[in-house]
């Protein structure tokens, strides 16, 4: 019996771990949900099991808002936690969490604006992403002289149009201001604007409701 004791060991701490981890993401949820139901926000709750066979945008949802500001733009949030395989010699599972939000807001051109970190991105990579988004292959990038210095350092601005001056002074302060609290480039938050909408999204999955709020009152500050 007592040969057998470290593997109880073992499996009641898991069981401990799980029951303590299940519990978290209960308050978690109802924390959101709470949050959305003060703001006035639709919250509509996923099943995150793991499906495959289901396209991107509509698997692996961990949960859903939805709102519309008081000019009446419609807006949805969506945080995702993405399962992708990688089949090599060993198949490599890979979770990807992102949180979008989408507004009904229509712009005459297109444009992009993303974290960069001095590396030029090549051209194929590029027409990838605007082919993607639905942009001019060969979209132009702004020059940093046409962006204010402090937005320059940190992202890239791709645009059919140079005459985004008020979009930008609108936007500065709140992608800096995000920057600030989530300054890792991979949690950067990327704009893509066009006759279709407003597309923001970073790729971290937000579960708490302090950033739920944070994320999403920067997003609507986009759109006033």
């Amino acid at each position: 019996m007592l040969d057998y004791l470290p593997l109880f060991i073992i499996l009641g701490g898991l069981g401990v771990m799980a029951y303590f981890l299940t519990r978290s993401g209960k308050k978690a949820e109802q924390d959101r949900s709470t949050l959305a139901h003060e703001k006035g926000w639709t919250y509509i709750p996923h099943d995150r099991t793991v499906v495959f066979n289901i396209p991107d945008e509509e698997r692996n949802i961990s949960y859903r808002l939805e709102g519309k500001t008081i000019s009446g733009i419609s807006w949805a949030m969506t945080a995702r936690d993405l399962v992708t395989i990688e089949k090599t010699s060993r198949t490599k599972i890979e979770l990807s969490p992102s949180t979008e939000f989408l507004a009904q807001k229509p712009y005459s051109e297109n444009f992009l604006i993303m974290p960069h970190d001095g590396i030029v991105i090549p051209d194929f990579i590029l027409n990838e992403i605007f082919k993607r988004l639905r942009f001019p292959t060969g979209t132009p990038r702004l020059s940093d002289s046409e962006l204010p210095s402090d937005l320059s350092k940190r992202y890239a601005v791709y645009s059919t149009s140079n005459n985004l001056s008020e979009f930008m002074a609108r936007a500065t302060p709140l992608l800096n201001h995000w920057w600030e609290k989530f300054p890792r480039k991979e949690k950067a938050l990327i704009l893509a604007g066009s006759p279709e909408g407003l597309k923001v999204r970073t790729e971290m999955g937000i579960d708490k409701d302090a950033d739920l709020e944070f994320f999403v009152e920067t997003c609507l500050g986009l759109l006033e």
